[in-house]
């Protein structure tokens, strides 16, 4: 039996809220990993020590910290454990279902068959179908989460933009809690910038797949390209779909052109997909690597513009790019290069993101958590 039906709403990606801001300030601090004292946490965000002590005070509270020893002299810490968020994410034919714990730990992932996302057409009764699966396979039912977060593929809000709403409304009667809907990239960006020793507590621009959408991650603010506000850097986020090495590839050899990509998918044309292009790259496939390099270098176009506009240092390539096979990120790199900045050349490192399958999945429960430190 369904747990009653909560509220599902996007999350907030920026705010102009002070009071806010300053949440967001301390916990970009705490997430460091690393117990502090309140009056560091001060100096690291130059906020007023009332301020500071207060927002602590508030999350001791609600169980997300603690204090250890004195309150003037003491640490802050993470909090119970058994408070718990849930991120949803889809690779291919899986739901991936990751619980993460207020340190930012995740303590269980479970993934479930689903119809492949590539395959659906955008119909409620497609998705309806998948949220069934999810409800009738999942073995978390049980689990209380404060949150529950859906990165959803942008591919069916263009589809169908009523299915968003379909997919967290599902959600929120399988588990009995709020749930904050994402997009796939935003998700993936979020869940990197703090998963690699190279990109943890950096300001990151993030690329998601070979079409490149951008996600700028400042601190704890997010800048994408889906965002509902109005500001000047939000067109430069979009992808450049025309660079789309996959649907490419499918047109060729739908018009004849020879290459290995068909016997790698045994003559099922939909079959090619970011990790066949590249793999048939890596065995010198002419046509692949054809595609592969133009799709590198409108990348590397894109991702110096962007670096120079926005001056993040740390690009992090993800949704499939991350993959070594065909030389793309080399390709990317040597393409940025050539447009960066001088004074930005030696600064900027590209590095690939490095959650994989599962990053959708884990950006969704970071931003859970994110949302649970920013609502105090």
């Amino acid at each position: 039996m369904t747990r009653k039906k909560r509220n599902v709403r996007f999350f907030k990606s920026y705010t102009d809220e002070a009071a806010v801001q300053s949440s967001l300030e301390i916990f970009n601090v705490l997430k460091k990993g690393q117990a502090v004292s309140m009056g560091e946490i001060a100096r690291k965000t130059n906020l007023p020590g009332d301020v500071v002590s207060g927002y602590i005070n508030s999350c001791v509270k609600k169980d997300l910290l603690r204090l250890t020893g004195t309150d003037k002299g003491g640490l802050v810490e993470f909090g119970a454990d058994d408070k718990k968020v849930l991120g949803i994410g889809f690779n291919g034919g899986q739901c991936v279902l990751s619980v993460m714990n207020p340190k930012g730990e995740i303590t269980e992932i479970e993934k479930i068959s689903i119809k492949p996302f590539a395959e659906l057409k955008g119909r409620i009764k497609e998705l309806k179908e998948m949220v069934d699966a999810v409800s009738k396979n999942t073995g978390l039912k049980d689990v209380k989460f404060d949150f529950a977060g859906v990165a959803v593929p942008e591919k069916i809000n263009e589809m169908n933009p009523r299915g968003v709403e379909v997919i967290g409304d599902g959600i929120s009667r399988i588990f009995g809690c709020d749930v904050l809907i994402t997009f796939e990239s935003t998700a993936c960006g979020y869940g990197e910038k703090d998963s690699s020793p190279r990109t943890k507590g950096k300001d990151i621009l993030y690329m998601h797949s070979d079409i490149g959408t951008g996600v700028v991650i400042k601190g704890e603010m997010i800048f994408e390209a889906n965002d509902n506000r109005t500001w000047e850097g939000k067109a430069y986020l979009r992808p450049w779909s025309q660079f789309d090495i996959v649907e490419t590839a499918r047109d060729l050899v739908n018009k004849g052109l020879g290459t290995s990509m068909v016997d790698m998918v045994r003559g099922d044309v939909d079959g090619i997909d970011l990790k066949v292009v590249l793999k048939a790259a890596e065995e010198k496939d002419e046509l692949a690597e054809d595609l592969v390099k133009r799709s590198a270098l409108a990348l590397g176009v894109r991702t110096a513009y962007l670096v120079n506009m926005f001056r993040t240092g740390t690009i992090v390539l993800g949704g499939g790019t991350e993959q070594k096979e065909g030389g793309f990120i080399d390709s990317v790199k040597e393409s940025a290069k050539r447009f960066l900045f001088k004074d930005l050349v030696n600064e900027a490192e590209i590095v690939p993101g490095v959650l994989g399958k599962d990053a959708s999945s884990v950006g969704a429960a970071s931003l859970c958590r994110r949302e649970l430190f920013m609502e105090v």
